[in-house]
């Protein structure tokens, strides 16, 4: 290609010197000089199309159903409507044993089963979720720290336990509320059924029902255990405000150490 072709020129010289034409009267410009075409964009289109193709396909990584926001929606509206009904319907049975002097669970669901059926299909059950704790998670947890055939030979080093429980999903767990803003929050104690990204949604064993509690993460120190053959269970504790985070995103989410002063509240039982 011609070293003073005026593509050259009035194009790329002009932007760089007075003169355009004084590098190539001076001959600084080599022989080898060339102007590659594009190609217009084709590499592009072709990753596009190859990833379209991996996709009908079904070979691709990263599958996404077309209406996955709909679903998405659609689940967010069930899980509501079930923790309201779940509610509503603890507080029902619980005004029905009230008013009927029914003074334990078996005298209530007898009760509930022969004249309010719907209110007796609406209860939550603690028994229900209880295998996801007792066989699941803890399960999960043990594999998780490497446990070996769930015995604490090799127990966990304290920064490569602490790496793990932060990316850890906490469905199926056993939490109880050590500390919080809200005293009216300490003590309880839940399997959680849904770990949602501000709190935690669990089932608590009741007296006469089993009820639902929705504990916001923020402002609360959680504990839990995890069942170890042969010894004594491994206690840790979370700090809900380092958790605020869905389990699917805190999954592939990797916790740095940085300043804790927002946290020194914690600090001072006065305050919590």
């Amino acid at each position: 290609m011609d070293r003073a072709q005026p593509f050259i020129k009035k194009c790329l010289l002009v932007k760089a010197f007075t003169d355009p034409s004084k590098p190539i009267d001076e001959k600084r410009l080599l022989d080898t000089l060339l102007l590659q075409p594009t190609d217009g964009g084709l590499g592009r289109r072709l990753k596009k199309r190859k990833a379209n193709l991996l996709k009908v396909d079904g070979t691709s990584m990263q599958v996404k159903h077309d209406n996955y926001r709909v679903i998405n929606k659609n689940s967010k509206v069930a899980l509501r409507a079930f923790i309201n009904g779940a509610r509503t319907a603890a507080a029902q049975a619980n005004k029905i044993a009230s008013e009927k002097k029914l003074k334990t669970r078996e005298e209530l669901n007898d009760y509930l089963k022969e004249h309010h059926l719907d209110i007796y299909s609406s209860l939550p059950r603690y028994e229900q979720y209880e295998p996801m704790y007792t066989t699941l998670w803890s399960s999960y947890m043990r594999e998780l720290l490497n446990l070996d055939d769930g015995k604490a030979k090799a127990k966990p080093t304290e920064q490569a336990a602490l790496q793990k429980l932060s990316m850890a999903d906490y469905n199926g767990s056993l939490l109880v509320v050590s500390k919080s803003r809200n005293a009216n929050m300490v003590g309880l104690k839940g399997i959680v059924i849904w770990d949602a990204q501000k709190s935690f949604v669990i089932v608590c064993k009741g007296r006469l029902t089993d009820t639902l509690k929705l504990l916001p993460k923020k402002g609360s120190v959680f504990t839990f255990e995890v069942p170890v053959e042969g010894s004594e269970p491994l206690q840790y504790s979370i700090i809900g405000d380092r958790f605020n985070f869905r389990s699917a995103d805190r999954a592939g989410r990797k916790f740095k150490s940085r300043c804790c002063d927002d946290l020194l509240y914690y600090i001072d039982d006065d305050t919590l």
